[in-house]
């Protein structure tokens, strides 16, 4: 059984009075910084505001997937505890969130409510046509089988995780929750699973009770939307419509109240600071992200540069490979005229030489007859003697 707002601010108020028995201002003090302040749901959620709202931030369990994502603690706190209890069970599950409240409440269109802090557009957990889970959107209408059409593919109603996502709601230990609007084929769909899964009586009967249907229930066959109570520490700013559930507080005595508006602005002043935290970190990551995707467009600016460079290294290569061709050419061309003035000296030296020989050689032969000549007149003679 979970312990109540009101079970709690008794408790808070009895250790109080152990601690100071006299008067109730001995409370711990509580956070006096300007940006601690608890938020204050005031008015009824159709006419209604928002004070000091906590902005429900995206997480790896939760996308919070519109710009009016403001509500009260209770609300922000509901919907990650929520978030976190089916990817539990579930792992991968991300649980799609649309419409709050906008920063300070009053009218928000297109809706009816959504003034006050206290409402939220939650979408269905779905399946694909394989049952494997689909990121789902807000906004995915659903016959009365359970199924849709999605972005050209049919999805499918999951039990399982949207079961557990309503008795996560149900037994949640720090928000009450009034109402869960849904279409009565897939409240019908839902409480048959419960009940096939032996779901503990207390907590299928306050699925069954949050889920009864009132006007404007047949208008939510794409997603829940999730309403809960007054704070005890908003009230009486804060004001709810019957039906008053067995699990609904009353005011509880002044005492007990400020105990329990002293322990929420101490739960406040801690989630803002945990949500302080989260949003560095994820500014961080977002800063060394884009850091990595800078560095990684200038390796691709440089490498869509790298061609255009290669081709005027080319260039220059086959410009300057040009004039040491033509260079070359012109020695191989004074090299080839030396050649052929050494080929025309050597040849006439060649001329020269055989003119010379064949001189000498007719001088011999010249001689040659006239001793010849002389040879035969002196064996005529000695002959003729």
């Amino acid at each position: 059984m979970r312990l109540s707002a009101l079970s709690f601010s008794l408790l808070v108020a009895a250790a109080l009075a152990v601690a100071s028995p006299t008067r109730a201002q001995d409370a711990p003090a509580a956070p006096t910084d300007e940006g601690d302040f608890d938020s204050q749901s005031i008015g009824h959620t159709e006419a209604g505001s928002l004070l000091h709202a906590f902005a429900l931030e995206s997480r790896d369990t939760l996308a919070s997937v519109r710009s009016n994502h403001f509500g009260t603690r209770e609300l922000v706190g509901l919907l990650e505890r929520a978030a976190d209890s089916v990817a539990r069970d579930f792992p991968g599950s991300i649980l799609a969130v649309g419409d709050l409240s906008s920063e300070h409440g009053g009218p928000l269109a297109p809706h009816g409510s959504h003034q006050a802090g206290r409402d939220a557009d939650v979408g269905f957990y779905v399946l694909d046509e394989r049952g494997q889970q689909l990121p789902q959107a807000v906004l995915v209408p659903l016959g009365a089988d359970g199924t849709g059409p999605r972005l050209g593919a049919t999805v499918r109603f999951d039990d399982a995780r949207n079961w557990a996502l309503l008795v996560a709601f149900v037994d949640d230990p720090m928000a009450e929750v009034q109402h869960v609007l849904i279409v009565e084929p897939l409240r019908q769909r839902l409480l048959a699973y419960g009940r096939s899964i032996q779901t503990p009586e207390d907590a299928f009967h306050r699925v069954e009770l949050v889920t009864a249907p009132i006007r404007g229930s047949e208008n939510h066959d794409s997603h829940f939307h999730v309403r809960i109570y007054c704070s005890v520490g908003d009230r009486p700013e804060c004001l709810d419509r019957p039906p008053l559930f067995p699990w609904y507080d009353g005011t509880p005595s002044p005492e007990a109240l400020e105990a329990v508006r002293v322990a929420d602005l101490q739960r406040a002043a801690a989630l803002r600071r945990q949500q302080a935290v989260e949003r560095r970190a994820d500014f961080a990551l977002r800063t060394a992200e884009e850091r990595q995707e800078a560095r990684e467009a200038a390796r691709a600016e440089e490498l869509a540069r790298e061609p255009t460079r290669q081709e005027a290294l080319e260039r220059v290569r086959a410009a300057r490979l040009t004039v040491e061709q033509r260079l070359a050419l012109a020695v191989v061309r004074r090299a080839e005229a030396g050649l052929r003035a050494e080929t025309t000296r050597l040849a006439a030296q060649e001329r020269g030489r055989e003119a010379a020989l064949s001189a000498d050689a007719r001088a011999w032969i010249a001689g040659k007859v006239r001793r010849a000549a002389r040879l035969r007149e002196q064996t005529r003679r000695a002959e003729a003697d």
